[in-house]
């Protein structure tokens, strides 16, 4: 007993100093799960210029599982707004006829608006995949714009000027866009690549799709901290299956 309330107390201390002296996880933001298919306003510009224009930093993570509605019907090289960070930054996709190219990935670009110039800096993005999920991070400190695909930086970008905010609130989806997004978290400051890593690795399951449920994500599964299921079910995914282990081939001396 005396061994088990050393385990207790020794778990408690490291999440209170966790809590009080480390920066804390991201935070979820609207619905679990939302269409893109429609404009939608995930939280307010008070909430987003709290997060989105300080000194620290900060990160938007993001999953997205993107359809491109009929494109028979759309013409021309048409970029379309999924995410826009007020009006000044937008995650955009392509989707004109060709933008699967064939390979049912679709071009994407982040449209940066900076101090001074009239029109926006382009940040390409490598193929975003269509009817996939895919955890997308876009971290800002100061000039720099890194973004994340799957956990891995994919694009690391300095502006020539700063990022302008406007004071508009943080929406998501197109009429000409359909699948979905999911599990949006913002942090007021600027994660790490380790971070982003283990944030992606913990609430995704062996084919990439974000665990998904009527509860709030955990903030103990985030980083990867001790796992305290033998006290408590944190964020409701106790019964999420677990990795399966490989698959042995059973072999027979016999035809």
């Amino acid at each position: 007993m005396f061994i088990l309330g050393l385990i207790v107390v020794t778990y408690v201390i490291y999440y209170l100093i966790n809590w009080y002296f480390l920066p804390k996880p991201p935070m979820r933001i609207g619905p679990e799960e939302m269409p893109l298919s429609k404009l939608t306003q995930v939280i307010s510009s008070e909430q987003l210029k709290a997060s989105w224009t300080g000194t620290a930093g900060s990160s938007l993570m993001f999953y997205l599982y993107p359809v491109i509605n009929d494109r028979t019907s759309v013409s021309g090289n048409e970029y379309v707004s999924v995410v826009q960070i007020g009006t000044k930054q937008n995650l955009k996709i392509l989707v004109a006829p060709d933008a699967g190219r064939g390979y049912g990935m679709a071009p994407a670009v982040l449209e940066v608006y900076v101090s001074g110039q009239p029109t926006p800096e382009l940040i390409n993005i490598p193929y975003i995949p269509l009817q996939r999920w895919t955890a997308v991070g876009i971290v800002k400190y100061g000039r720099k714009f890194n973004i994340y695909t799957n956990g891995k930086l994919t694009v690391s970008h300095t502006c020539t000027a700063m990022p302008l905010f406007d004071n508009q609130p943080l929406r998501i989806g197109d009429p000409r866009m359909g699948g979905k997004i999911a599990l949006m978290s913002l942090a007021p400051y600027a994660l790490q690549i380790p971070e982003m890593r283990s944030m992606v690795e913990s609430t995704v399951d062996t084919e990439g799709k974000p665990y998904l449920s009527s509860g709030v994500m955990s903030l103990f599964s985030i980083f990867h901290w001790p796992n305290l299921n033998f006290l408590w079910c944190p964020g409701g995914n106790c019964n999420v299956p677990k990795k399966t282990n490989p698959l042995e081939e059973w072999t027979s001396p016999y035809a």
